[in-house]
């Protein structure tokens, strides 16, 4: 998931503080989801989900390098 998340912000041309914005967290936090030290809640699953207009499965997809 957190591949995922990050391939879909930098292929957007989305910033973590962008993210981190639209769905009420702070970057360091982007930061720590996409670097798999953090993981997030369900409430910021969903607010992920609607951002990226993915559904669950689809951020949990693998992702290649």
């Amino acid at each position: 998931m957190a591949a995922m998340i990050r391939k879909e912000r930098k292929r957007r041309g989305w910033t973590q503080e962008y993210v981190a914005a639209q769905i009420g967290l702070t970057k360091k936090a982007v930061h720590l989801i996409e670097t798999r030290q953090r993981n997030p809640s369900y409430d910021v699953l969903c607010k992920l989900e609607k951002l990226f207009e993915m559904r669950h499965n689809e951020l949990f997809q693998s992702v290649e390098d």
